[in-house]
């Protein structure tokens, strides 16, 4: 009869080999070159696509006050409207209430002698958003593809009706 002798090895103090070592940091340098363009990529569409749905928010609580009020703030507006206060928690009021700010998108409205309108704009271009959105009574929801970033931050936005790249859009 034979007999079978099992030996366990104790194992390596000091954790991972140096090969071992390397073959993670590179798994982890190739998942976050990965990953993170893709992140990026979301975050930008998330944003816009907020900024779309806040405008036609906008749009709508215009033209129910817009009779109430000769140019109302965009603070006044959605003070005007309990649901907005409670979904949107997360805003930013910019000189002193007519304008918005949230999430990488500014937000305006306005009286024309054509009617009210709305618009959104990248805070940062390229970096919070790309599109510029526009609402107004005669032109419904268009977008702009912001190609070469001239709306973006507080001194540059959007200006409506004058530029052929306007489009609308479905809601």
């Amino acid at each position: 009869m034979r007999t079978l002798i099992l030996t366990v090895s104790s194992p390596r103090r000091g954790g991972l080999s140096l090969s071992s070592a390397a073959m993670l940091v590179a798994i982890g340098l190739v998942v976050l070159l990965v990953s993170l363009p893709r992140l990026r990529e979301f975050a930008l569409r998330e944003n816009e696509e907020d900024a779309r749905a806040l405008v036609e928010r906008l749009a709508g609580l215009v033209t129910r006050e817009v009779a109430a009020a000769e140019n109302p703030s965009i603070e006044t507006l959605l003070a005007s409207d309990p649901t907005s206060q409670r979904q949107l928690d997360d805003l930013e009021y910019l000189d002193g209430g007519t304008r918005l700010r949230r999430h990488g998108y500014l937000f305006e409205v306005g009286r024309s002698p054509t009617g009210a309108w709305v618009r959104a704009w990248p805070w940062e271009w390229r970096k919070t958003g790309i599109f510029a959105y526009a609402w107004n009574a005669t032109a419904d929801l268009v977008a702009h593809p912001n190609d070469e970033g001239h709306f973006s931050g507080p001194q540059s936005p959007p200006r409506l009706g004058d530029d052929a790249q306007w489009r609308g859009i479905e809601r």
